[in-house]
């Protein structure tokens, strides 16, 4: 009898070892699948994260071209304003007279869009006058 209860509990024994063993190999199936499914995840997410790492590269590359061109128009803007500065000031309002002269202003309009006496905007009208007269003469003599 010691002998069949000896036997019984070995047997016990060996079905709860088996049951714990197939149970411990079910358990490692689980967590080998969820190791997976969280690598592949974890591999989505590294490969997104390179391709907006990607994007935005590339995109403050495209900025800092803008960038270098904003700097360069502002570099010769800021040249241009220097040599207007070191212009004659007293003479800007003749150039401007005499580009309303050759557009059909007269002497009035001179004195009232340039600041010019009117003794100055007649003496501009009749020089400009003089050389469109002068103009027009050489042209009809070449033309004969």
């Amino acid at each position: 009898m010691q002998d069949s209860l000896a036997n019984l509990i070995l047997w016990a024994v060996a079905i709860i070892a088996v049951l714990v063993a197939v149970y411990g190999f079910m358990q490692v199936l689980t967590l080998r699948r969820l190791l997976d499914r969280n690598k592949h995840e974890t591999q989505m997410l590294v490969q997104s994260l390179r391709n907006e790492t990607h994007a935005m590269g590339s995109g403050s590359i495209g900025v800092g071209q803008r960038l270098l061109e904003v700097e360069k128009k502002l570099n010769q803007t800021m040249e241009r304003q220097a040599d207007l500065e070191q212009k004659d000031v007293g003479s800007l309002p003749y150039n401007y007279a005499i580009r309303l002269v050759e557009m059909g202003a007269t002497s009035d309009d001179l004195v009232e869009n340039c600041g010019l006496a009117r003794v100055e905007a007649d003496l501009i009208a009749l020089v400009h006058t003089e050389l469109r007269n002068r103009q027009r003469a050489d042209t009809s003599l070449e033309n004969f």
